[in-house]
């Protein structure tokens, strides 16, 4: 049966029931120690993601993030023992712009003995560009994406502002059980950083995905208390900038290294 709405002196006992994590130090608990700036290792997106066709459509930060939700959900084991309308899912991402390779073949066209010729790009190179391009780069297809897979029709929100959009949706995840507005909530965020360096100074990159699962705790089961940033321990690993997931992956690994205070 559906939860009614709470006020804020009744909050529900909430529990973190699944992290998913996705980073540079590798998959699941893996992930939780070492690492370094650069790619998920070992991450092949036709491992995690069943929907070939909509693989096509999915930019790697999208695939990291659809991934990361898809096995969030399978950790927790209990999605189909709620109504979709029950259901929330909360995405933290950054402003994307498709993939850059396919823009190379209108970018080859459009160079010249002085360079970038924009005339010659808008005569022979435009016709070049991708058609869906732009579509893979939208900042909701994480939530699109990972919604319609899983059914989750409760509500939801996508905050495409980096990495305060990901500590955001977990905030709200939280907040959406304890008030009684989802009895499940999935939370987090991905980005894919990698060969943006140029564009945030030459700092390091990485790409990740982290969610986490949260939802009325049941009798006798551990109840988690809102987050904070407090109770994550000091940064001491260097994954490089990991955008929206930085706070999701931050949180991820803490719980699975056993580090959460």
């Amino acid at each position: 049966m559906s939860s009614p709405v709470v006020g804020p002196q009744t909050l529900r006992p909430v529990t973190l029931s699944a992290v998913s994590l996705f980073c540079p130090a590798g998959i699941g608990p893996e992930g939780a120690r070492g690492g370094a700036p650069g790619p998920v290792p070992g991450f092949q997106p036709v491992k995690w993601i069943p929907d070939r066709k909509g693989l096509k459509l999915m930019s790697r930060a999208v695939q990291l993030g659809v991934a990361a939700v898809r096995q969030a959900i399978a950790l927790d084991g209990t999605l189909d023992e709620l109504p979709p309308l029950r259901r929330a899912l909360f995405v933290g991402a950054s402003p994307q712009t498709g993939d850059p390779e396919d823009l190379r073949p209108a970018l080859d066209k459009a160079l010249g003995p002085a360079g970038f010729d924009l005339d010659k790009f808008a005569r022979e190179g435009i016709d070049l560009i991708h058609p869906l391009w732009l579509v893979k780069g939208l900042s909701n297809n994480v939530l699109g994406f990972a919604s319609a897979a899983h059914d989750l029709q409760g509500t939801n929100a996508n905050w495409c502002d980096g990495e305060d959009g990901g500590w955001t949706a977990i905030l709200e995840g939280w907040d959406a059980v304890a008030e009684g507005r989802a009895d499940l909530a999935v939370a987090g965020g991905a980005d894919a950083l990698i060969g943006a360096e140029g564009l945030l100074g030459g700092v390091a990159c990485g790409e990740g995905a982290a969610f986490l699962v949260w939802r009325v705790a049941r009798p006798g089961e551990r109840v988690d208390p809102r987050p904070h940033k407090g109770q994550l321990p000091p940064d001491g690993s260097d994954l490089g900038r990991l955008g929206a997931a930085t706070w999701p992956v931050r949180y991820a690994r803490a719980v699975l290294g056993g580090g959460l205070r």
